[in-house]
């Protein structure tokens, strides 16, 4: 608790604006930007390390959490937190820290160079003591977010290496199948939507793989449907693809949540964390595979 009124004693606007921009940038849809940007538009490959791993990061930091049921400091004597909108869940360990420590481990780790190695250490340093700052964690829940991002991160990250390299999709699917039995035993909401996260990562990676086989590099060996030039500009490309895959990536994520609203809006609660699990499950899916089946077909890739 002194750590946490140290940090509220030192607040000013710029301070605070600073901390709630680490936070904000490991939060859902900026994840989700960096992802999709880093495996449709950059690199494929680091894109597909890095999705494996946050996706197990985000499946574990869920199960830890319903695991412990650590109360958050939110609420203490003297403690003014903020940003509470951003705290769901239990405590520990911080989901922000270890998905911000996932995604750079695994960037750091793919490209090795020392600007990328600094601004990494600075978003990992800066995302923990955001928690902190805005007064929604305790310190070992950050300290252990640190750790466990850069285990997980380093496990998947040669897990998926090997499975890639080696084509043993078998190994994917037994994963899912110790995930399915954590969340049986530890069932919650946050860890439903989680493994559905994970489920579309991997049936997603194997149709991509095996039937698909989209590339980040230039290709001029098919004709661009958006162009009469065959040889395309690379930005004019990786803007397509982001363009087309974000689009229809929302598109099909607000279909399934008017479905799920019309359909089941008196459901019960078990038939909701279904309903859950399969939307989110497919509109992963589609991010690995569908968007990619696009680029294909439109001459992007």
């Amino acid at each position: 608790m002194d750590i946490l009124l140290f940090f509220q004693s030192i607040r000013n606007d710029v301070l605070t604006a600073i901390f709630t921009i680490f936070t904000i940038c490991t939060e859902q849809m900026a994840v989700v930007l960096i992802a999709a940007v880093m495996y449709w538009c950059i690199d494929k490959k680091c894109g597909q390390r890095l999705l494996f791993a946050v996706t197990g990061s985000i499946t574990i930091n869920s199960a830890l959490k319903n695991l412990f049921k650590a109360p958050r400091p939110i609420g203490s004597d003297g403690l003014e937190s903020l940003r509470k909108e951003t705290a769901t869940g239990y405590s520990f360990p911080s989901g922000h820290t270890q998905t911000a420590t996932t995604v750079w481990v695994a960037i750091i780790e793919y490209f090795g160079k020392w600007w990328i190695i600094l601004l990494g250490i600075i978003m990992i340093l800066g995302a923990g003591l955001s928690r902190l700052y805005l007064g929604v964690h305790w310190p070992q829940d950050v300290l252990a977010g640190w750790v466990a991002g850069i285990l997980v991160s380093i496990v998947f990250v040669k897990l998926f290496d090997y499975v890639d390299q080696n084509k043993s999709y078998y190994i994917l699917f037994l994963t899912l199948i110790a995930f399915a039995v954590v969340v049986y035993f530890f069932m919650g909401e946050e860890l439903i939507k989680s493994f559905a996260l994970y489920t579309g990562f991997v049936l997603g990676y194997v149709v991509e793989d095996k039937f698909i086989g989209f590339s980040t590099q230039e290709s001029k060996k098919k004709a661009n449907i958006f162009t009469n030039n065959k040889s395309k500009p690379k930005l004019t490309t990786k803007i397509l693809r982001f363009l087309v895959g974000i689009l229809t990536l929302g598109i099909i994520y607000a279909a399934e949540k008017s479905l799920v609203v019309l359909l089941l809006s008196n459901a019960s609660e078990e038939v909701l964390l279904i309903a859950d699990y399969i939307r989110y499950t497919i509109v992963v899916f589609w991010g690995i595979a569908g968007a990619p089946f696009l680029f294909e077909r439109f001459g992007l890739d």
